[in-house]
């Protein structure tokens, strides 16, 4: 470390990752996140943060569509909803329920959270585009709901992203003939707010909320390709 800061404390102007960083320092690449470099840091009074590292996350999955900007960036907390509608869309169509979408994201549920952290760092510069709208769509339960409340609240200062309303009111149409509903899991978190149901008209909210509290869910798979 002393020996870094007397000869290469130049390459600090340039940032990197926490394990390179590590590597260039020690040549070990996990001794700074998971061996002694916290400790012998914290022993020379000096912040981790001051070597202008950056931390990585799982990179966020997503199809380009087009580049063109601004556009609509759908984000999809589950895997199949993900490539039934990239696959409408590379079947030459444009638009999911009339709105048009440049890009898919999938969320991996609750993975969508930390993958977006790092939105502004690894994103394409098309994406970080200030007239994109960023679209959430998940499963109608608690916990989607929740993930989507936590993630709009979370990056509400870089980002306004806001329920994709059309497919949300779409599950509700196609659920009326469904005779029984899923029952929601016990386990599931139900600590929601109002900020998902404010994005829809009473009518659509007074449906949801039914389903909701007859301990039943509406999940994204009941919408595919012959839906969008």
């Amino acid at each position: 470390m002393d020996e870094y800061l007397k000869n290469d404390s130049d390459r600090i102007k340039i940032p990197e990752s926490l394990n390179e960083r590590s590597f260039e320092i020690w040549n070990r690449e996990k001794f700074l996140d998971r061996e002694q470099g916290k400790k012998i840091l914290k022993h020379c009074g000096i912040n981790v943060e001051s070597l202008n590292i950056y931390r990585t996350t799982e990179p966020l999955p997503y199809y380009t569509h087009t580049r063109n900007v601004p556009q609509n960036l759908l984000i999809l907390e589950n895997k199949d909803p993900f490539f039934s509608m990239r696959n409408h869309l590379l079947s030459g169509h444009t638009e999911i329920f009339n709105i048009e979408t440049g890009t898919l994201i999938y969320g991996a549920g609750k993975g969508i959270i930390r993958s977006f952290q790092d939105f502004d760092l690894c994103a394409e510069p098309y994406m970080k585009h200030p007239g994109n709208t960023i679209l959430y769509f998940g499963d109608l339960d608690y916990e989607g709901i929740g993930i989507y409340e936590n993630l709009a609240e979370k990056f509400k200062d870089q980002w306004k992203i806001i329920p994709f309303i059309p497919a949300y009111k779409a599950m509700l149409r196609k659920a009326e003939s469904v005779k029984i509903l899923p029952k929601t899991k016990e386990s599931q978190n139900r600590n929601i707010s109002s900020e998902f149901f404010a994005y829809f008209d009473e009518q659509t909210v007074c449906k949801m909320k039914k389903i909701l509290e007859e301990d039943r869910y509406i999940p994204q798979e009941i919408l595919n390709t012959t839906d969008f």
